[in-house]
């Protein structure tokens, strides 16, 4: 039963460890279909994570619910302590003095 397909192959397989973790038996599909997209609709080519047991549905879908909750570090703004410039996300290093972004990336 298929459950969850995405663009990133990065992030089916990263779905795939979660609920391997929880000893839900998964398997991806189309992981080599990239190569096509442009031949057939892109979303035909996207990997997709399918479930081997229809009984563990329930519990694939909540942690598929909660990863799709959890905001993207690359995707939270930060503070510099140093300066008081606000940064995007996905720099690790302050653009107005240089100062490294906290540990514990707070708005």
């Amino acid at each position: 039963m298929k459950i969850y397909s995405h663009e990133s192959l990065w992030q089916v397989h990263h779905l795939k460890n979660l609920l391997e973790a929880e000893n839900i038996g998964c398997f991806i599909r189309n992981d080599n279909m990239t190569s096509l997209a442009g031949e057939v609709p892109a979303t035909e080519c996207w990997p997709e994570l399918w479930l081997k047991d229809e009984r563990q549905l329930t519990i694939a879908e909540s942690i598929i619910k909660q990863l799709n909750q959890t905001p993207d570090p690359q995707l939270t703004k930060w503070r510099c302590e140093n300066c008081q410039e606000v940064n995007e996300g996905q720099f690790a290093i302050c653009w107005q003095c240089g100062n490294m972004a906290p540990k514990t990336i707070t708005t």
